[in-house]
């Protein structure tokens, strides 16, 4: 067996686009791309992090899951298992919570890639440096904060300490990951994405650092390739020593819309893959730009929401108050009629009275036969299922549960709301579920009783304040804002009357049901929201696993031609 392709993950958050290049594995079974570090500053996502690694040292030591599933299940830690301590060292010592951007974790980091990284081996880099200066709803913010200046901004920068890591220890292939604001994103009156490309052609110059000196590196800097056009990448030759410079409408290219990739999700997110020059060269710019595209699903064989929440146990939201399943019961029947008979008194201008009238229908349904034995919380208990997983997406979210086996899923518990939101909430699922889309606004969130105590819920500022997520097809983009409230991410059965859980939200972000989520509810929501779905990259991952493959077997027959030419001379 060869050795696997090493694995650097910076800003690794709960580790969605580690899990995608780990999940990888060969003919027999064992890993293509293996982790050496993973970099996080977060506590919560670092724990969540070590414990997924803590997973898949478990898995390839042949050893029993049970240390894992039973900590899952209330059990003892990890660390305390005495035939799993070792593996748990191992996890701690892969997963490092630092902060990059001071000297402090730069330096730990550096130590650790002097120490244990081998640079005469193609290795990869991959991560997503933090987004929040880039994104349009965070530039929105600061532009409200007095004195804000983007100059000063160092979250604008951070892509730099992964440019250093390029700079100093010459990764064969990296990918980068990024929201989409950042094409638009400017420091000063200069479009900072423009300057990212440059300075990731060529991080010898951007950085001033010289890097490892490799005797198989025959050429220095990189090329980035967009992942869904072959006819994009920077920089292209224009002459002998100037490259041609894109359009800024060919960065639109670099954007991948997961939903086209059989994401259950329409996340839209900047992707550079960066190849070094040396590599670029043996296969050639556009044979590897087409090999790197990715193919995209017909618009029939997108993954919706429904498919992929279904087989979810349902539960109840909560009461803020005084909550239990009678009092819950019976809030529901009073906020289901009182919407229903005032749908039917106070006419709209914008909405159809036939609609209306279904939609009230199914309020005095909900009201006089609610859905029965709903919980808040799903408990795991394993259950003997009639069929195994036999689509690849079932087994993937089923991971490495016994196949015979459901019933195991965890952070599967519903929120609390007030009965005010519950009201809103009823409406916006009912109406989603007859109409097959959201309510916009007061155009069609028009009862006063529904409206919410905002002074500019009427100026229009807030049309989508509350969406529901459609079961018919792939869900909005899950962002950290999930953490807030509920309102942008409500459940499409009008029974369960709720927002997301956080197990509905990895899904719709594809981590696998056995990924277990650190930290609070409102760190888990955050954590989730913030990541990289792992089958997308896990598909990013295989195109990057053929062409190391590809660029191994051109140098092992340039190896070989020396070798023959030598014995020659000899």
């Amino acid at each position: 067996m060869s050795k696997p392709i090493q694995v650097v993950d910076l800003f690794a958050g709960p580790g969605g686009l580690g899990e995608g290049f780990n999940s990888v594995r060969d003919e027999d079974g064992h890993r293509v791309f293996r982790t050496l570090v993973s970099v996080e500053k977060e506590r919560p996502a670092h724990r969540t992090l070590t414990l997924r690694a803590f997973y898949r040292l478990l898995q390839d030591s042949g050893r029993s899951m049970r240390g894992y599933f039973d900590y899952l299940n209330g059990g003892e830690h990890p660390s305390e298992r005495r035939e799993a301590k070792d593996l748990w060292k191992q996890a701690e010592h892969e997963a490092l919570q630092l902060e990059l951007g001071g000297a402090a974790g730069n330096h730990a980091l550096e130590d650790r890639l002097n120490s244990e990284l081998d640079v005469t081996r193609d290795w990869v880099l991959i991560g997503g440096p933090p987004c929040q200066a880039y994104s349009v709803v965070g530039r929105v913010r600061n532009r409200g904060k007095k004195n804000y200046s983007p100059e000063e901004d160092n979250r604008h920068f951070l892509y730099r300490e992964y440019l250093d890591v390029i700079a100093k220890y010459r990764p064969a292939i990296f990918v980068m990951e990024n929201v989409r604001g950042i094409l638009t994103s400017r420091v000063g009156r200069e479009k900072i994405f423009g300057q990212i490309l440059n300075d990731l052609h060529d991080p010898t110059k951007a950085t001033g650092q010289e890097g490892v000196v490799v005797p198989a590196y025959r050429e220095d800097g990189y090329t980035i390739f967009s992942l869904e056009d072959e006819s994009v990448y920077f920089p292209k030759e224009k002459g002998l020593f100037s490259p041609k410079q894109l359009d800024e409408e060919e960065y639109n290219a670099f954007v991948i819309k997961a939903e086209d990739h059989g994401i259950p999700q329409a996340r839209h997110r900047v992707i550079l893959v960066g190849v070094r020059n040396d590599i670029v060269t043996r296969v050639g710019a556009p044979a590897m730009a087409r090999q790197l595209r990715m193919v995209k699903v017909e618009d029939e064989d997108k993954v919706t929401v429904r498919r992929v929440l279904k087989d979810l146990p349902p539960l109840r939201s909560g009461l803020s108050r005084n909550d239990s399943d009678e009092a819950w019961y019976t809030a529901i029947k009073r906020v289901a009629t009182r919407v229903a008979e005032e749908l039917l008194e106070h006419k709209s201008e914008h909405i159809n009275q036939d609609v209306i009238r279904k939609i009230a229908a199914e309020l005095h349904g909900i009201a006089k036969t609610p859905r029965e034995g709903l919980s808040r919380r799903h408990e795991p208990v394993a259950e003997p299922r009639a069929i195994r997983p036999t689509s690849p997406l079932e087994e993937w979210y089923h991971g490495a549960q016994e196949p015979n086996i459901k019933g195991l899923w965890y952070n599967h518990e519903a929120r609390s709301h007030m009965e005010e939101d519950l009201a809103r909430y009823l409406y916006c699922a009912t109406f989603a579920k007859i109409v097959g889309h959201s309510p916009i606004g007061t155009k069609e969130i028009y009862l006063d009783y529904l409206a919410p105590m905002h002074v500019n819920w009427k100026s229009g500022k807030f049309a989508d304040r509350f969406k529901v997520v459609i079961e018919s097809q792939p869900s909005k983009t899950i962002t950290s804002h999930i953490s807030k409230d509920g309102h942008y991410f409500i459940h499409y059965d009008p029974h369960q009357c709720r927002s997301l859980t956080v197990r509905e939200a990895a899904r719709l972000q594809t981590f696998p049901d056995d990924y277990y989520f650190e930290g609070n509810r409102t760190e888990q929501y955050v954590q989730v929201g913030n990541a990289v779905p792992p089958l997308l990259a896990a598909k990013i991952a295989e195109k990057v696993m053929r062409l190391v493959n590809q660029a191994g077997n051109v140098v092992g027959e340039e190896v070989e031609k020396e070798r023959a030419l030598l014995s020659r001379t000899v």
